[in-house]
């Protein structure tokens, strides 16, 4: 295996054997929009189901044709992360590597369930945060470490340019 590519792949197997094993231990051993207090007043373990994409939005799009949208959707971007993987290095791929990963766990629920399962509800008194996922949280910290490499990397280009005139 091309050693550039490992890292993808061990990430890819490490985030969805965690996500798929916790959204299965949810949907077996909770009852739909069960909700069990963790820390009182900040965090619950609810199980919910998100029809839509990214924080439930276009959730109340029903029917085949969406689902079908939603996976093709998927997987142009997953494709797309390994276009982007195979032209970058360093930082850039443990980002790829979260975002890859993240998307694959939530298309297997799409293919799988036709919806994905979220249980991570954090709140302030009445103010909920969307339910989340092991592969939301990875997506999510993929994307910021992304964004942060491409601002250092940005600021490093300029650095150069200046330096070379």
């Amino acid at each position: 295996m091309n050693n550039k590519y490992s890292q993808l792949i061990i990430t890819l197997f490490v985030i969805v054997i965690i996500d798929q094993i916790t959204k299965f231990y949810i949907a077996g051993n909770f009852e739909l929009h069960q909700s069990v207090e963790i820390i009182r007043g900040f965090f619950n373990i609810t199980y919910i189901r998100n029809a839509g994409v990214a924080f439930g939005m276009f959730s109340h799009l029903k029917g085949a044709f969406i689902q079908i949208v939603f996976v093709v959707i998927y997987i142009i971007a997953i494709t797309s992360i390994i276009i982007l993987y195979r032209e970058t290095h360093g930082y850039s791929h443990i980002a790829l590597s979260l975002i890859f990963s993240g998307a694959i766990g939530n298309l297997i629920d799409r293919i799988f369930r036709g919806e994905v399962v979220d249980f991570l509800d954090f709140h302030w008194q009445n103010h909920h945060w969307p339910a989340f996922n092991v592969a939301d949280s990875c997506i999510t910290v993929g994307v910021g470490l992304l964004m942060i490499t491409m601002i250092k990397n940005r600021g490093q280009r300029t650095e150069d340019r200046e330096q070379k005139i």
